[in-house]
């Protein structure tokens, strides 16, 4: 059984690692690419990490246990169509609460978030504390569809560097390692 745990906390060691390296590796991408596809890239990558941390992490998936429904997220310059599904995912022989990231707008999401353009989603993204409120006044984002589902992904995606041991996403971004 020792084994078997030490195991289990190698393989999240790895996956953790992982997730920061890719979220370093975008750093770059940002920098040298168009921001369109940079910033899509962006949130894949970082949806994609929760989706990890779910799978992973047995704190994180607690605040979804449950949970169903999907959030899609676009820019009103259609630089950006991404969607979360939140549902049950097949692990092994059984089932887990988790997250599948759509490279699309799914049909009929729970809610959809347009960000004005790829920069006002970085800025609330990347922002120490995101508020929906303030990035609707200030014509940011706009939201349809159950808000109550927008603030739960906000606190989700801002457990993220709690949980890799880092104080905030520009922190990752900030300078390379």
């Amino acid at each position: 059984m020792d084994f078997i745990q030490r195991l289990g906390d190698h393989a999240q060691e790895i996956q953790l690692s992982m997730i920061e390296d890719r979220l370093k590796s975008l750093k770059k991408d940002i920098e040298t690419n168009a921001a369109g596809q940079a910033l899509d890239k962006l949130l894949v990558v970082l949806l994609n990490a929760m989706g990890l941390l779910f799978l992973s992490n047995k704190e994180y998936r607690k605040n979804i246990k449950d949970f169903t429904g999907s959030i899609a997220i676009c820019s009103e310059d259609k630089k950006i169509d991404v969607s979360a599904v939140f549902k049950k995912i097949p692990v092994f022989f059984s089932k887990k609460d988790g997250m599948e990231v759509k490279r699309f707008v799914v049909d009929n999401p729970t809610t959809t978030v347009t960000f004005k353009d790829g920069k006002a989603m970085a800025e609330f993204l990347l922002a120490g504390n995101p508020d929906v409120i303030v990035g609707m006044l200030n014509n940011q984002l706009s939201v349809s569809g159950n808000l109550n589902y927008l603030f739960r992904f906000v606190y989700l995606l801002w457990l993220i560097p709690e949980i890799l041991g880092i104080n905030d996403f520009k922190e990752l971004l900030g300078t390379p390692a």
